[in-house]
């Protein structure tokens, strides 16, 4: 059997009792029949869950949908893309035709100064994640703030493994009107497969500000589950908590390796650097685990070292990963691999 690390939703949720929880939420629900057209329900539950106000909240078939339909609301004349992250902004701008600006971002402290050029655009809408993906490491919120003090336009900023993060802007929300943070409920919450997520931001208890949700885009069994963990998330909680224990005991344990760069991760998955990184992920498939490389990964800048994603496994596995990755780079010596 193969454990799926390339997968980066939580590994440490039980998917028969999230499917209980769908059930013992949904127990009443009459299928024949809509439900709440714009999920009021969940923004509410969301809103006291995360400490906002729920006039700023929207709920979406999961943050994919809500990214879609900010950008085509949003959209006045360029979109900055702080890559490499998920394609999503990318393929929307491409297929949508217009002014995109792809902005690459290695180290925290170049983000300001990769973006200078356009914070000064009020038609520039600048798109980012935090924590990233694939390098795993959360913004400051002092840079988010710097930008959201200078940036004269939208600035969309991803948080999808923010519950995993030490900080999150949403606390931000209701000091910059121009900024949107958006969640879903797919990764840390185990409700992938049901689509549903929310944005947060001023800009949506504005009469004038055009942004254009589908009514009935979620249903009524993600809402009803959602509200249901959102009110009793103990579970989820406890889940984290684990995530966040595994991945310090990864990163410890592949740290002690020589020739790795492990980037810092506030999120569940941990990206490392390495010649060796085909290698590494061929050794992890033969035990059993799949990973990504880095360079897989749409967008992510050719020229950029070698790597891996690995997402955090539960307790049992992480030995054996680090034990892969040490067996390539102990084979390996000094050698360097060959120029395909």
């Amino acid at each position: 059997m193969t454990l799926d690390l390339t997968w980066t939703g939580n590994q440490f949720l039980d998917p028969r009792e999230q499917a209980d929880q769908m059930m013992s939420a949904t127990e009443s629900i009459d299928i024949t029949n809509k439900d709440d057209v714009w999920s009021k329900s969940v923004a509410v539950a969301a809103a006291a869950h995360f400490g906002v106000s729920e006039e700023f909240v929207r709920v979406g078939a999961g943050a994919t949908q809500l990214i879609d339909t900010l950008l085509r609301s949003a959209y006045q004349g360029l979109v900055v893309d702080v890559t490499p992250n998920f394609h999503l902004t990318a393929t929307v701008s491409r297929q949508q035709g217009w002014n995109y600006q792809s902005v690459p971002v290695r180290e925290p402290g170049e983000l300001l100064p990769a973006l200078d050029p356009y914070l000064d655009r009020p038609d520039a809408v600048i798109v980012l994640c935090s924590p990233r993906n694939p390098l795993g490491y959360q913004f400051d919120l002092k840079d988010i703030g710097t930008l959201l003090d200078r940036a004269q336009g939208l600035v969309i900023l991803d948080e999808v493994y923010a519950d995993f993060a030490p900080d999150s802007a949403l606390r931000l929300v209701s000091r910059y009107p121009n900024l949107v943070v958006m969640r879903t409920f797919s990764k840390a919450w185990g409700l992938a497969s049901l689509r549903i997520g929310f944005a947060v931001s001023q800009v949506f208890a504005r009469e004038d500000f055009p942004f254009w949700l589908m009514p009935n885009s979620v249903s009524g069994v993600a809402q009803r589950t959602a509200v249901r963990l959102l009110t009793r998330p103990d579970a989820v909680r406890e889940s984290i908590e684990r995530a966040l224990a595994c991945r310090e005991i990864l990163v410890a344990g592949l740290e002690k390796i020589e020739g790795l760069r492990v980037w810092a991760s506030d999120a569940n998955y941990i990206c490392l650097e390495s010649p060796h990184a085909a290698e590494i992920v061929a050794e992890l498939l033969a035990a059993g685990y799949r990973t990504r490389l880095l360079h897989d990964l749409k967008g992510y800048p050719e020229e950029w070292p070698l790597g891996v994603r690995i997402t955090v496994p539960q307790e049992p596995d992480i030995d054996a990963v680090v034990d892969c990755v040490a067996r390539v780079h102990a084979a390996a010596g000094g050698r360097t691999p060959a120029t395909p």
